[in-house]
């Protein structure tokens, strides 16, 4: 098995984790204060790459603005997120957020010129089905 599809899994198994404590932190709690400990966690994390690969990270000291921006992006919508999550079942929530990587790829078909196959054309079309049904 290739490692990035390990790589992936393993994201898929911590992202199923993150949404289903995130519900169970929706119920106790204002989305606000969910999202301040969420970001706990990941200055957990953040502050551990930071002290192991501190010489990779600067060796360069070039702005990233879309690694900015995705931060951002990232930020509000989980705070969107969670605020869903307190008003709907986490068995409707997830599987209709989970359609942005759809949105993704038509953005990087306009922008950044990717081509789609036709199994990969119809694994979209079923994810979208899927999220309706």
């Amino acid at each position: 098995m290739d490692r990035w599809f390990i790589l992936a899994l393993l994201a898929i198994l911590l992202f199923s984790l993150g949404s289903f404590f995130g519900k169970l932190a929706s119920f106790k709690d204002i989305p606000y204060r969910v999202y301040f400990f969420e970001g706990l966690g990941t200055l957990t994390i953040f502050t551990s790459i930071m002290l192991f690969k501190r010489n990779e990270i600067f060796a360069s000291y070039n702005i990233n603005a879309a690694g900015l921006l995705m931060g951002l992006c990232w930020g509000i919508g989980t705070v969107l997120f969670i605020s869903a999550l307190q008003h709907a079942k986490l068995s409707v929530t997830v599987p209709l957020t989970s359609l942005y990587p759809a949105l993704t790829v038509i953005l990087a078909v306009l922008f950044l010129g990717e081509r789609l196959e036709t199994r990969e054309i119809i694994g979209i079309i079923f994810a979208v089905a899927a999220a309706i049904f």
